[in-house]
Formats: C-alpha cells, structure tokens, sequence
C-alpha cells in the first residue's frame, strides 16, 4: 500500500512538473530556516492594583505603593531610566443587586515595565517588588538583544532547504533543476520571544522567585523560483 502511495505521489508531482514547464517552465519553493540562540535580556511588568470607596482614595492607595515598588527596585540596583509606566487607569465598581446599578467603589491600577540585561537578576527585583507592594505580575518576557548573526545563519539556512526541497520535486517530476530566477525573502519576524511567568518552588515560605530563560527562535523564509526543463 505504501509503495502505491508513493507511486501515486511520484506521478502527481511529474503532472505537476510538466504543467509548470508547459506554462513558463519554472519552479517555485518556500524554504524555511530556523536558528536558536540564548535569551539574554527580560523584560518584567509588574503592577499595584487598589480598591478605594471613591477615585482619591484609591488612587491614592495605588501611588503609594507604586511609589514603594520603584525606591524598592533601585535598592535592588535597577537604574531608574530602565523603568517606565506600562498602562494606569481607574474605573468604577458596581453593583447590580435589586435592579439597580449602584457604584460600590472604585479600582485604581498601575503597571510598572522594566527590561534588564541580566536574566539571572529577575527574580530578585521581583521578590523586591512584591515585598513593596506590587499585587500583580501581568508577564515576563525573555528575548535575545543581537540576533544579527543568527538572522543571517537562519536565512542561509532557508535557502538550503528551498533548494534541497526543489531538487527532491525535481526528481520526483522527472525534470532537470535549471539556474535561480528569482529569490524572494519572505522574512516577517527577527525573532520570537518566549514568554514565561515566574514561578516559585515553595511559595509563601520565603523561597525566591525563580525563572528558567528559554532558547530564542530566529527564523526566516524565503521563496526560490528556478528554471526546469525535461
């Protein structure tokens, strides 16, 4: 069954290869290369949520303990110019009951975003953070700062696999592979960061938070288009 299978394959891609000759006598194919390199840099958002009987109050709340966070942070030796506000807000609370909508108070939020160079320090700015006050840990995002020489290596590695791809249809088709017509980078992307919240081993015992930086994927993509003939 299996050899029927591929026999069957084999012909599609022959019809498939003379039509395309029969119509320009080209061949097109995707190559797609991918490189992993090591995450070193993560960038942290951390937030101060609040719950107030009226907007001063809880957004006062909010600030203070904002406030606690940051001073927390450069204690740390986290530079103030890695620092920046991510979104702050503060909306109504209500409450339907009785057919009635009612504001039962308010919400104040503040979200606190850093990046840092040493992935290995995360966790303790977060401990930090948390020990001042922080209530939130909207995400950590581990990314690589210089994917330059991997972006490179993916895309000569795309061009590899769309040849290889290109000579194994060729084959099956039953046609020769002619000279490069057109190349097409296809590329959308330098990288793919991976996102992990943090995590601890033994919570509430006093155990730092701690992270494990994943592997990064720079990839790229490229479209080849060659000559064939019979």
């Amino acid at each position: 069954m299996k050899r029927i299978m591929a026999l069957m394959m084999a012909l599609a891609l022959a019809l498939l290869g003379a039509s395309a000759l029969a119509e320009d006598g080209t061949l097109t194919v995707e190559g797609v290369g991918v490189v992993n390199v090591d995450a070193d840099r993560a960038t942290v958002s951390l937030s101060v949520r609040e719950l107030g009987p009226d907007v001063m109050t809880a957004q006062g709340a909010v600030n203070s303990k904002m406030d606690a966070v940051i001073e927390a942070l450069k204690e740390a030796g986290l530079a103030t110019d890695a620092m920046s506000t991510g979104g702050i807000g503060i909306y109504p609370n209500y409450d339907y009951s009785d057919d009635a909508e009612k504001i039962v108070g308010y919400t104040a939020y503040n979200s606190l975003v850093f990046t840092v160079g040493d992935v290995d320090a995360v966790g303790t700015y977060i401990d930090a953070a948390f020990a001042a006050g922080a209530n939130g840990l909207d995400y950590v995002e581990f990314s690589a700062a210089e994917t330059g020489e991997a972006g490179d290596r993916a895309l000569n590695l795309a061009v590899q696999s769309a040849r290889k791809k290109a000579e194994t249809m060729a084959v099956a088709a039953g046609v020769e592979l002619g000279k490069i017509v057109e190349i097409r980078d296809n590329t959308e992307a330098g990288y793919a960061p991976v996102n992990a919240f943090a995590t601890s081993e033994d919570a509430g015992k006093g155990t730092a938070t701690r992270l494990l930086p994943a592997k990064q994927q720079v990839s790229a993509c490229v479209y080849i288009t060659f000559e064939i003939s019979d």
